[in-house]
């Protein structure tokens, strides 16, 4: 696992090369990293520079994880089409009566 967390792409980087943000917002967010000790992923939303959808992405991508996530694809479904019939399959979430 440590081996290949070294090869790991890092967020900002991702970023950067898939277009989603400039290398001048990645210092900018990097610099407001090194005050605040946030996350970089929570910066780059804040800032405005990232939406969650496209932050939630780049950490998928950067993880090796595919996107969307089961629990996104229940809440994000088309308006009309039936919820799937695992959707609850967790037991977090229960439908209401």
């Amino acid at each position: 696992m440590e081996a290949e967390s070294q090869f790991r792409k890092l967020l900002g980087e991702l970023m950067v090369e898939k277009g989603l943000i400039t290398s001048s917002q990645l210092r900018d967010a990097l610099r407001e990293q090194g005050r605040s000790q946030e996350k970089l992923g929570r910066i780059l939303v804040e800032m405005g520079y990232v939406s969650e959808l496209e932050m939630f992405r780049a950490v998928s991508e950067q993880f090796g994880l595919p996107f969307p996530p089961r629990f996104l694809t229940f809440f994000h479904r088309e308006p009309g089409k039936p919820t799937p019939p695992d959707a609850f399959a967790l037991g977090r979430t229960r439908a209401s009566p």
